[in-house]
């Protein structure tokens, strides 16, 4: 009689369905340590970002030296605490959903490289944002690489494009003072190349709402309060170096609810649409 032996896999078989076995454990592991790397970082910048604006703004209203630096330290303070913190903030929320505060992020991050660039001046402050910006992308739990629903708002590009004129003007002119400056404090504390990178950041951030206003709604918000507090504090402290002219402080005063309350309706309908 024949005697039937059951065949057994191979070692080579065994040994390939072992390593298959693990894959799905060790992407779940390295997908985990990735998720939580991303949201440690990201936290990190939200709250040093709210730490430092924080003592910024303090610091500079408390201390008698600060006071010729009152307008500067508003800006920075505003950058901190306005157009970075809170897109670091979401973004470590929810990680698997940090597509668009990262866009804002890396908008931020632009401006701060072409301002360096423009003033010819490498600022330690902004380039560790921009570093950890990058990371933040190189560890981003989904990698799809997804644009929002959604359309362009032409009433927000129009008044984006109204501003961009007079806010790249007052770029260049800051990025030139920290290029030619090399004796005053403002210089020493890179004053001049964060107030063009403080511009240029809100008209980037302005652009990515005109593009897709349901999508970047956090954006909106931090250009407007952002161009509200720069044309405000113009005003509050209108004798200081940077501060705008009157007409162009209220210009931006002005520009930045108009801008903040026709972004907040084009966000809605944009968002009724896409729901439909």
């Amino acid at each position: 009689s024949l005697i039937h032996v059951p065949s057994t896999p191979s070692r080579s078989r065994q040994r390939d369905r072992r390593v298959d076995g693990q894959r799905p454990m060790e992407t779940t592991t390295q997908s985990t340590g990735r998720r939580r790397a991303f949201r440690v970082i990201a936290m990190l910048m939200a709250v040093s970002g709210v730490a430092f604006g924080l003592f910024t703004a303090i610091f500079g209203i408390i201390e008698e030296s600060q006071r010729i630096h009152a307008f500067h330290n508003a800006v920075v303070a505003s950058l901190l605490l306005v157009l970075s913190a809170p897109a670091a903030l979401v973004a470590a929320r929810a990680p698997e959903r940090s597509g668009r505060p990262l866009v804002h992020l890396a908008a931020v991050g632009i401006a701060g490289l072409i301002t360096m660039v423009l003033s010819l001046t490498l600022d330690p402050f902004t380039l560790p944002f921009i570093v950890l910006v990058g990371v933040l992308w190189a560890l981003r739990p989904n990698r799809e690489h997804q644009i929002p629903a959604g359309r362009p708002s032409p009433i927000l590009l129009v008044l984006v494009l109204a501003a961009a004129v007079p806010l790249v003007v007052y770029a260049l002119g800051q990025a030139d003072l920290q290029r030619i400056d090399s004796s005053s404090e403002h210089a020493d504390f890179y004053h001049w190349v964060e107030t063009s990178f403080y511009s240029v950041a809100v008209l980037l951030l302005g652009l990515l709402t005109a593009l897709r206003p349901a999508a970047h709604r956090l954006s909106a918000w931090s250009a407007g309060v952002a161009l509200a507090v720069l044309g405000g504090a113009s005003l509050a402290l209108k004798n200081h170096a940077s501060a705008l002219d009157t007409p162009w402080a209220w210009a931006a005063l002005v520009g930045s609810l108009v801008f903040l309350v026709v972004a907040e309706w084009e966000s809605r309908r944009a968002a009724a649409r896409v729901r439909e």
